[in-house]
C-alpha cells in the first residue's frame, strides 16, 4: 500500500489553493451543550489569536467543510437537519438547504460541484449539488457515520460508520455505495491521502488509526496511539498526518506508518485543523480552548477561549478571485 507518492498531500478538509493563499481564519463548532446547543461557530483569527465575532448557522452546528476557492463555508446544523452555506467574506449565511436526520459530517469535492452530508440520525449520506445548494435523494450507508472524506481523484468517497465499525466506500460522480469495508472499533474520522490510493481512519474505540488500502479495499495493520483518536489533518508538500488523540497532537509518518512523539496539549484533544503553511495545528480542547501548537517544536501557545466542547475546527484557504 502506497500511501505517498512524489511530495504533494492535501489538506483533509478542502483541497489544496493555487499558490501560497492560506486562510487565516479557524471556524470552531463548540456543540455547547445538548440541553443548550447554540447557533454559532466561534471564530479565530490565527494571525493575532483573537476572537472574532460568532457566526449564526442554527441549531448545533456540529461539521464543516470550506469549498476549494475559499469564498464558502459550507456547515451542518444538526439541531434542525440543514446544510448551511457562509459567505467566508462577510459571514453571514446565503444559503440553506434540507438534508437528512442529525447531519454530523459534510466534505466538498475537489472540484467544489459537490458537497456530501453524513445524516448520523439515520444512517445515510445526502448529496448536495454545488453552488445549488440543491439536496438530491440520500444514500444508506451504515449505522451513525459521523465522518465523510472525498478522494483528490474524485473517483471516490469514504464515509465513516461509527456504530458498525466500518466505513462504506461511495462510487463518484454516481454516489453509489458499495460494500463497507471493517474498519476498527468506532471509526470517528477518515482521510484520503492525496495519491488516492489509501484512507487512515481513527478508531476512537480502540487508541488506533487503521488504514485502507483503496486499490482492494481492505484494513492493514493498525497504528497505535496513546489515547482515543478524535481528529485527522494533512497538509500539502507533507508526508506526515496529526492526530488528535487523548491530550495530544500524535505525528503519523506516512512512508513507514509509525506513530512519532506526541505533542502534549494538557487537557482533551477533540479536534485540529492546520494552519500557518502546515507548521501550526489549532487544537479544540475538552475544556472549550483552542490551542496553538508548533508542529516543528511541539511547544504550544496561549490557548483561546471558545467556549463550549469543540468538537470540529476548519481554516479555509484564502478566498480566490
Amino acid at each position: 500500500m502506497v500511501l505517498v507518492a512524489g511530495a504533494a498531500l492535501t489538506a483533509c478538509t478542502s483541497p489544496v489553493v493555487p499558490g501560497s493563499a492560506h486562510g487565516t481564519v479557524a471556524y470552531v463548532a463548540t456543540l455547547a451543550g445538548r440541553a443548550d446547543p447554540g447557533d454559532d461557530l466561534a471564530a479565530v483569527d490565527t494571525a493575532t489569536a483573537t476572537v472574532l465575532a460568532p457566526v449564526a448557522v442554527g441549531s448545533l452546528p456540529s461539521a464543516m467543510a470550506a469549498t476549494p476557492d475559499g469564498h464558502d463555508l459550507l456547515v451542518t446544523a444538526k439541531g434542525v437537519n440543514q446544510l448551511v452555506e457562509v459567505s467566508t467574506s462577510t459571514g453571514k449565511v446565503v444559503h440553506r438547504t434540507t438534508v437528512g436526520l442529525e447531519p454530523d459530517a459534510v466534505a466538498v469535492s475537489p472540484d467544489g460541484t459537490l458537497a456530501l452530508v453524513a445524516d448520523f440520525g439515520d444512517g445515510t449520506v445526502t448529496p448536495v449539488a454545488l453552488p445549488s445548494m440543491q439536496a438530491g435523494r440520500p444514500v444508506a450507508v451504515g449505522r451513525q457515520p459521523v465522518s465523510v472524506a472525498i478522494a483528490p481523484n474524485g473517483r471516490l468517497a469514504l464515509v465513516a460508520n461509527y456504530e458498525d465499525g466500518s466505513v462504506t466506500p461511495l462510487a463518484l460522480p454516481a454516489v453509489t455505495a458499495v460494500a463497507p469495508v471493517a474498519a476498527g472499533t468506532q471509526p470517528i474520522s477518515v482521510v484520503i491521502t492525496p495519491n488516492s490510493a489509501a484512507a487512515l481512519v481513527a478508531n476512537f474505540g480502540a487508541d488506533q488509526v487503521t488504514p485502507i488500502d483503496l486499490a482492494v479495499l481492505r484494513p492493514a495493520q493498525a497504528v497505535a496511539l496513546p489515547g482515543n483518536p478524535t481528529d485527522i489533518a494533512l497538509w500539502s508538500g507533507d508526508t506526515t498526518a496529526w492526530v488528535s488523540a487523548g491530550d495530544a497532537v500524535v505525528p503519523i509518518d506516512l512512508a513507514t506508518l509509525r506513530a512519532g512523539t506526541p505533542f502534549g496539549i494538557g487537557s482533551g484533544a477533540q479536534a485540529l485543523a492546520l494552519a500557518n503553511g502546515g507548521r501550526t495545528a489549532w487544537v479544540g480542547t475538552g475544556d472549550g480552548t483552542l490551542v496553538p501548537v508548533d508542529l516543528a517544536t511541539g511547544r504550544t501557545g496561549p490557548p483561546v477561549r471558545v467556549g463550549g466542547q469543540p468538537t470540529a475546527v476548519v481554516v479555509p484557504p484564502a478566498p480566490v478571485g
